[in-house]
């Protein structure tokens, strides 16, 4: 035992490796906690260091703001000119991505890491032309502040009072080589804002004020050394792993977090986020979907989709459960997983309000298991604070009730017959038929109408004193509670039943789409079949399996479009490899459906790359389309689906389906695109 455990982490290793890849770039992070700290500067002197060891630098974009001592240093430095872009009839510059992969140099510098690019850019974000010139094999040094960490970015808020609009996801420093820390005191810093080494003095003086103030620059401090902090402890230990260094190693954490479909979705994602970096835990962001209920809509989807493309991006694996229980489900999912740290929100609602409701929260802090339980508190703007989702109103209908009537006078009229023969105080539970049909047939609000009228009637018929509403008898009074509770039980698993049977229908039509998909491509005759029929491959014979190959796999192409319109019901389209490795069209949902040259180049950018992009994704999202990759068993692209719809509104089942439909195509289409 004590052998094997003194072997090198494989995975550790790995990433050991992967770092000393030169295949491609290294990341330089300049990092500093605050405007004016001397990022860019401390950048453009290491700049000159290298250049004076003969490597190849050169200046991608660097903003000096007019900075008397920051311009000198770029003197002496290759720089690439900037590409220009007309934005809203103005020209508007911006690094040219293109010019510095065609000079290809060792390294070079990017300023303003957390920039986001103009409309029209091929990346909406700058880190993002980062991670297309490190995949290049260049070297990159860039510069950031703390405050533009999501992760960071509720944090900020509360300590600055401003919330920034420019961030990038924490992934991003994770994957960094180097992190160099730019730190000045700040009574330095101050100095230089007074001095308009910063900004303009009017700027200067506003900036004191407000944002520069000595305990938001503590605090910012702090964060920046804690962050990095984080990240040398994380490095080190992969270290320890991949060397085999043997150390007191905690067990594995897991965690969870649950979310809903709330304005504070974000926000709990963020502190989940900070937390499993803090104590390296592998975590999940899981959405528990009531038993019965379709996906949200409006602005609930919004909020959901908003906080798991959020999740998505700082790593965590998102999962989708179904049930009506959220805490039970949240408890076998942690069983289920391993899993050491449960976050949730914590409720806004008063206590006594939480315990009626069977909150979640109450639930789980009553379980046990060998987890630990995180509540958050939201602590959101006010103005985010009122944005509310829609409530769904419940369709009232006249007519159901006039039904219900209908039912409890027709028992009513049967008991007046049966009181002569059954003992009165019993014809109260007669009156359950009236209140479960009414549950079963119209809900719940109509059942709870049928027992409080089914209630009243028998008191004043069949209880003594008769056609008064009192009560005398005892035994007539707990007859009366246990027929109230009754009736409340029975509408409330009525309803419960017909969720569950909705939910299993809505799963059984999910199956029954795969499974339909499925039949329609083996109807289609396999190539192995074809072949062997053809006796000679001779010019006829090749003619003829050209016009077999070019009508099936436009066979596949309208299967594939139909199945995809029964998921989500926009327009689409299909293109495939074709011999010399071009994409071709090959079948569409509309023939009206407009396809640009912009739509066709996006498209050839996922097939060459076999990621998703297009609308609602972090690349190239200015199209009206989302691209797909079809992707074959051994990871050979052949072909790419668009849908005119945004990526990030896709709930997480509408992508697994949509990744199943892709699967399914690759595997019937893979032989007769390669032909």
């Amino acid at each position: 035992m004590e052998e094997r455990d003194a072997r090198p982490d494989p995975d550790a290793l790995l990433k050991e490796v992967e770092k000393d890849d030169v295949k491609k770039g290294r990341l330089k992070i300049f990092l500093g906690y605050a405007p004016g700290v001397g990022k860019t500067f401390a950048m453009l002197n290491d700049a000159h260091v290298l250049k004076k060891r003969s490597v190849d630098v050169v200046v991608g974009i660097v903003e000096t703001h007019k900075r008397a001592d920051t311009d000198a240093l770029l003197s002496g430095l290759e720089i690439i000119p900037r590409k220009s872009i007309e934005y809203n009839g103005l020209l508007v510059s911006e690094m040219d991505l293109d010019a510095i992969r065609a000079c290809h140099p060792a390294v070079v510098l990017v300023d303003e890491l957390a920039h986001t690019n103009i409309e029209g850019s091929r990346h909406p974000k700058r880190y993002q032309d980062i991670e297309e010139l490190l995949e290049q094999g260049i070297d990159v040094h860039t510069t950031v502040n703390i405050q533009h960490f999501e992760s960071l970015n509720d944090a900020v808020a509360r300590i600055t009072g401003i919330h920034m609009q420019e961030t990038l996801p924490d992934t991003f420093f994770d994957r960094a080589d180097e992190v160099q820390v730019v730190d000045i005191p700040w009574e330095e810093l101050i100095l230089r804002l007074k001095e308009g080494k910063v900004y303009f003095p009017q700027q200067a003086r506003h900036a004191i004020e407000n944002f520069f103030q000595r305990g938001n620059l503590f605090a910012l401090r702090e964060l920046m050394l804690t962050l990095v902090a984080r990240k040398m402890d994380s490095e080190l230990i992969n270290y320890m792993r991949a060397k085999a260094i043997q150390g007191p190693w905690p067990i594995t954490e897991k965690m969870v977090v649950c979310i809903a479909d709330s304005p504070y979705a974000k926000q709990l994602i963020r502190k989940a986020y900070a937390i499993a970096k803090d104590v390296h835990a592998e975590w999940y962001a899981v959405y528990v979907l009531p038993t019965g209920l379709t996906e949200p809509s409006g602005r609930a989807k919004v909020y959901l989709t908003d906080a798991l493309n959020l999740a998505e991006e700082l790593g965590a694996k998102i999962m989708t459960l179904s049930g009506n229980d959220v805490a039970d489900e949240i408890i076998r999912f942690a069983r289920d997983n391993n899993i050491t740290r449960i976050v949730i929100g914590k409720p806004l609602r008063p206590t006594i309000v939480e315990f009626f409701k069977r909150s979640p929260v109450s639930r789980l802090l009553r379980a046990s298991g060998d987890f630990e339980l995180h509540l958050i508190t939201p602590t959101m703007d006010k103005r985010e604070e009122d944005i509310k989702s829609p409530s769904k109103k419940a369709t009232f209908k006249l007519s159901h009730y006039f039904i219900v009537l209908g039912m409890i006078g027709t028992i009513t009229l049967i008991n007046l017959g049966l009181q002569r023969v059954v003992d009165p105080s019993s014809l109260v539970y007669i009156y359950l038929i009236a209140t479960s049909v009414s549950a079963l047939l119209f809900g719940m609000w109509p059942s709870l109408f049928a027992s409080a009228i089914s209630l009243l009637i028998f008191n004043f018929l069949f209880t003594m004193p008769q056609y008064s509403f009192l009560m005398n008898d005892p035994k007539e009074i707990v007859n009366v509670l246990v027929f109230l509770f009754t009736a409340i039980i029975i509408g409330q698993l009525v309803k419960i039943v017909k969720k569950q049977n909705i939910s299993l229908q809505l799963r059984l039509e999910r199956v029954a789409l795969i499974e339909e998909m499925s039949k329609e491509y083996l109807t289609l005759p396999p190539l192995e079949q074809l072949v062997e029929g053809l006796a000679a491959f001779s010019q006829e014979t090749m003619n003829t399996l050209a016009f077999l190959r070019t009508t099936i796999i436009n066979d596949i192409s309208n299967i594939t479009i139909k199945y995809i319109q029964k998921v989500i019901n926009v327009p689409c389209f299909v293109l495939f490899k074709e011999k010399k490795g071009d994409l071709q069209l090959w079948s569409k949902s509309s023939p009206d459906l407009e396809i640009s040259q912009n739509d066709l180049a996006v498209a050839k950018w996922t097939f060459a790359h076999g990621k998703i992009a297009g609308a609602g994704t972090e690349t190239l999202p200015s199209i009206p389309y989302c691209f797909l990759p079809i992707k074959s068993q051994d990871e050979e692209i052949l072909g790419v689906v668009g849908i005119q719809y945004e990526f990030k509104n896709l709930l997480p089942e509408q992508r697994r389906i949509l990744g199943t439909i892709s699967n399914l195509t690759s595997l019937t289409a893979a032989r007769w695109v390669k032909i």
